[in-house]
């Protein structure tokens, strides 16, 4: 696996390499009068690949590290520049392909034009799509829901990622008064409280209990909240850090559900929630034991679940077992969308089709919140942070 990820390392590294220097000789041609802009070209990608050689291969690794801050800031510049040199190298090749019937000017120019509007997309998506949020209002009947769960108001929310909030206070406090206005009967988290370290919740309790006094709160362990993307000194250590973000979780008053169920009453009605660990394909661990959290719960009941990753309502759960509503986040909607015709796209489909939003299948609900942080990237282009309001409704049957 080590070796797999050097390789995989260097490959990008050349990968670069080798699109600036075609960039290079593109942004030549266009700006030949105008050696300034050459040089500044040039100054920061020598920048951006002495920072990769630094942070990635040597003598640091984000698997060790702790200063998110300078990882986030350097890979918007490494994607920014990365992006920048694409379509100008793709430019450079349709010019030598077509130029004996495109005047050289238009392509290169064309490219360069491009490229422009994909820095500043990933700028933007830094300093102000990453802090935008939309509440998501959604509807569902089902035939066995309790009548005193009619209208019942449910609010998910989902990665936060804490360590990697570039104002953790300011996106907590905005979510807090949002919920405040829309006054949900129950809140539930779909995990990845932070990144890898519990001292990432450090000084946001406060803004974190505010959350969940609002209304009954429960949460699940996300795939990021066992620190296994981190790199231990020993083994004490990571399980001293993991039983640091379980005692947060009560701290700041989400009660965690970790492969179990609980009743939620409502005058003399009664649901079942139940929350397990973590499931995923490879190389994502599957901790969950789904028997356990539904054992007990009666087959005519009414039954939600909290599950972090959608893989697992799609390979486990949809047509399988009688849970009328999961809950899912863990995809982030890759932090990056489109709408064409208003329906919302993103390059998560390629990796998944559960990538955001509501998805049926038999009698089973599944809804996947796009989270509210940033991991790896610090940004979100036309991906806000998502809060959910589920409103469930009961429908009559004659």
């Amino acid at each position: 696996m080590r070796s797999f990820h050097v390789i995989s390392l260097l490959l990008f590294f050349g990968i670069y390499i080798l699109t600036f220097f075609v960039s290079w000789i593109n942004l030549k041609r266009i700006f030949s009068n105008k050696k300034i802009l050459i040089l500044i070209f040039l100054f920061l990608n020598i920048l951006v690949l002495l920072g990769f050689i630094i942070l990635y291969i040597y003598p640091f690794s984000p698997r060790g590290a702790s200063a998110y801050q300078v990882y986030f800031f350097f890979n918007t510049l490494l994607f920014s520049m990365f992006l920048f040199n694409i379509p100008m190298t793709l430019a450079f090749i349709l010019q030598k392909v077509f130029q004996k019937i495109v005047k050289q000017p238009v392509i290169s120019n064309s490219g360069f034009i491009l490229a422009i509007s994909l820095v500043i997309g990933m700028f933007f998506g830094t300093l102000a799509g990453s802090r935008q949020l939309k509440v998501t209002h959604i509807e569902l009947t089902f035939h066995n829901l309790p009548s005193g769960f009619n209208n019942y108001r449910i609010v998910q929310l989902s990665d936060f990622h804490l360590g990697g909030m570039l104002k953790p206070e300011k996106i907590l406090t905005k979510t807090k008064h949002k919920l405040n206005n829309i006054k949900p009967d129950l809140i539930l988290f779909t995990g990845d409280l932070v990144n890898n370290f519990a001292y990432e919740i450090n000084g946001l309790e406060s803004i974190l209990m505010g959350i969940s006094k609002i209304a009954e709160s429960f949460s699940i362990l996300g795939n990021h909240d066992y620190g296994n993307y981190a790199d231990w000194e020993n083994m004490e250590k990571k399980q001293a850090n993991f039983d640091a973000i379980l005692d947060a979780q009560k701290v700041v008053g989400f009660q965690l559900l970790n492969n179990e169920h609980i009743v939620i009453t409502r005058g003399a009605d009664s649901i079942y929630l139940a929350g397990v660990e973590n499931w995923g394909h490879p190389p994502f661990p599957q901790y969950a034991d789904l028997e356990a959290a539904i054992n007990g719960i009666p087959s005519i009941a009414f039954t939600i679940l909290m599950t972090h990753d959608p893989a697992h309502w799609e390979a486990k759960v949809a047509g399988k077992e009688n849970v009328e509503l999961t809950l899912s986040g863990h995809t982030h909607g890759l932090q990056w969308g489109v709408k064409f015709a208003g329906i919302p796209f993103s390059l998560a489909w390629l990796t998944r089709k559960n990538w955001g939003g509501l998805y049926k299948s038999h009698n089973s609900a599944l809804y996947v919140n796009t989270g509210l942080g940033t991991v790896g990237m610090p940004w979100r282009l036309d991906m806000p942070g998502e809060i959910t309001v589920i409103t469930l409704k009961r429908s009559e049957v004659d």
